[in-house]
């Protein structure tokens, strides 16, 4: 089984009209890919993407990362994360309908059910839409 053969569904608690990532891009110890093709059906979107928006993108691209983990390395149930915190971060534009999102994290540390990912939202084209630090707890169930 590749990535492309995941369904993203499978690997992230949230469901539309919520869903906010369309692919799982590659895995690694430290950093994850996602994509997400902004779509004008979106919660999110009023004209374009909300900060907000932004911010629960990036938290579905930790969703997915952790997700792939328990599921197919420790084949273990998906849990739910909540975002703890959010840092330094900056949105240096609002993404449009149509624009596709590429959003890699990188794992700073993890501990305590709790872990640190530094964030970096560009579109297909290599722009800088946002990038900052999100703190994941995870439920213990």
């Amino acid at each position: 089984m590749t990535l492309s053969d995941i369904d993203i569904q499978d690997i992230i608690p949230q469901r539309p009209p919520f869903l906010m990532v369309d692919r799982l891009l590659s895995y690694d110890v430290t950093v994850s890919r996602t994509s997400f093709l902004v779509r004008p059906d979106n919660v999110f979107v009023d004209g374009t993407l909300s900060s907000a928006g932004i911010v629960e993108h990036i938290a579905q691209t930790c969703a997915a990362r952790i997700g792939y983990y328990n599921k197919y390395i420790l084949h273990r149930d998906v849990v739910i994360g909540y975002i703890a915190a959010i840092r330094h971060l900056d949105v240096h534009r609002h993404p449009e309908v149509g624009d596709e999102l590429l959003t890699s994290i990188e794992e700073l540390g993890s501990a305590f059910g709790m872990t640190l990912v530094h964030a970096d939202v560009r579109t297909s084209c290599g722009e800088l839409i946002a990038d900052g630090e999100l703190k994941i707890a995870l439920s213990e169930s």
